[in-house]
């Protein structure tokens, strides 16, 4: 296998078996980074987005056009523990897995890495509001950082990687990237990164799910250019408590089904930053001591208006080709019993159907279903889904999930300890990936939230929020006809 990439005026063009796959940037951003990093992106980005097509297709090896990559050994670890849940998803062993990608060979057309530009240290001035790099996908997680941000006097700068712009997933996002702009006067920045679709198969090769495990540290170094131009003090990935969870797969391999978005590579990708930045940019995240249950919790409670651009879908089926919530996936599934849960009203986030039927059973880790997304079919979330489904039936939802699930033995165990298991789910734990600097007021935005102490946040612009108000004055005064 033969891959060619070159540098281009608005980032970089793989070619790979006649197809060409674009990085591009804003001219602006992109053309204010210096050559040499440019050429330390060429090889590295090149390098991680395509180390694992030798395994997916089966071949040999890769003959590459650009040099030996300075983050080839970070590449190779992200990929190497990505591995176990790989195989696991897949229906393969995962030793297999593991000969296959040790035993690729790698040919470089130079062995000279390059090395980054040393930056320019800032001044230090108590007048800069400190940023963030915030990597946007209209997910809890993100909305939850970017408010946080906002909060916290941290300016955002939200940045949307666009791996394929023709998918109805991109079109629903793009909404939402306008309507933070018209409501909040927030500019969130693309990056086209069409290389992402080579983790989907892209090439015509036989299914499988290789390539997960470069992809945060891929976006590490990509957003570089805007925290350059912006200045930016953070990276900030939304990456919850559940990412450092793991299970051990039929072999024995600790499989973690979300390994680059763990606390401990969240730190590895971390140093990849600082030393491409001289110690000046810090990757975290901020919500890294929260459940995801509880993290709907706070996001919906504490920012309710940003909470309603919440997508957490991925537009796989038809029905997500005309909506945010197909209400035809697993995805939907989970969001739609944490809506439930938590009291958050579903018609008004999106959903045109009840999740709670018959034809929905298949896409509930809970029953042991295989029509689902990786980390359901891990297992790994199927407490946290039964506890949900258990807050939603104390509040008085029904439906043919909810009887099934009376069924079930975790039905009664939930009964005698929900005290403990809603405990788990809605308090915080040390998480050594927020920054430490910021350990202290994230730490007590939670406690506040959780234990109701708080008056909910509404950063949308001046004008939006008084226009609300007249209409909301307005349906009070006006009799319903």
């Amino acid at each position: 296998m033969v891959i060619k990439s070159e540098i281009t005026d608005e980032g970089i063009t793989l070619s790979i078996k006649g197809k060409k796959y674009r990085i591009a940037y804003p001219k602006e951003i992109w053309q204010t980074y210096s050559d040499t990093n440019k050429e330390l992106l060429l090889d590295n980005l090149t390098f991680m987005q395509t180390c694992h097509l030798p395994s997916s297709h089966k071949k040999k090896g890769i003959v590459y056009s650009t040099a030996m990559p300075l983050f080839k050994t970070f590449a190779f670890e992200s990929t190497l523990y990505d591995i176990p849940s790989t195989a696991v998803i897949d229906n393969e062993k995962t030793t297999d897995y593991i000969k296959s990608f040790f035993n690729t060979e790698l040919l470089f057309a130079s062995y000279d890495t390059v090395f980054p530009d040393p930056a320019k240290r800032r001044k230090a001035s108590s007048k800069k509001k400190p940023s963030a790099i915030i990597l946007f996908t209209a997910g809890k997680e993100s909305l939850l950082t970017l408010a946080m941000c906002l909060e916290l006097g941290i300016k955002p700068i939200p940045i949307y990687m666009n791996e394929n712009p023709s998918h109805p997933e991109s079109k629903h996002k793009e909404n939402i990237i306008k309507r933070l702009k018209e409501e909040y006067g927030l500019d969130v920045h693309t990056i086209i990164n069409e290389p992402g679709k080579l983790r989907y198969c892209d090439l015509g090769e036989e299914e499988n799910n290789w390539g997960a495990g470069t992809q945060f540290l891929t976006y590490v170094l990509e957003v570089l250019p805007f925290a350059q131009y912006f200045d930016a003090d953070y990276i900030f990935f939304g990456n919850e408590y559940s990412c450092d969870d793991f299970t051990h797969c039929e072999e024995g391999f600790k499989s973690n089904f979300c390994f680059d978005q763990c606390a401990e590579w969240t730190k590895q990708l971390n140093s990849v930053a600082k030393v491409m930045t001289n110690k000046e940019v810090e990757v975290g995240s901020i919500v890294g001591p929260i459940y995801e249950l509880g993290l709907v919790k706070i996001l919906h409670e504490r920012y309710p208006h940003l909470a309603k651009m919440q997508m957490s879908c991925f537009s796989d089926t038809d029905e997500g080709k005309e909506r945010v919530w197909c209400g035809n996936c697993s995805k939907c599934a989970r969001m739609f019993t944490f809506f439930k849960a938590t009291g958050v009203d579903v018609k008004k986030m999106g959903f045109e159907n009840n999740m709670f039927n018959k034809e929905s059973k298949k896409h509930f880790s809970l029953f042991g279903s295989d029509c689902a997304y990786s980390y359901d079919i891990s297992g790994l979330g199927i407490e946290e889904q039964a506890l949900a489904l258990f807050m939603a039936a104390g509040r008085g939802e029904t439906g043919y999930i909810i009887e099934e699930f009376r069924k079930l033995p975790i039905f009664n165990e939930l009964k005698s300890n929900f005290k403990k298991v809603y405990k788990k789910y809605f308090s915080q734990y040390e998480s050594i990936a927020i920054p430490y600097e910021l350990r202290e007021r994230v730490t007590d935005m939670f406690d506040e939230t959780f234990e109701g102490r708080f008056t909910p946040n509404d950063f949308r612009l001046k004008h939006i929020r008084e226009a609300e108000e007249i209409q909301e004055q307005t349906e009070l005064i006006e009799p319903k006809q």
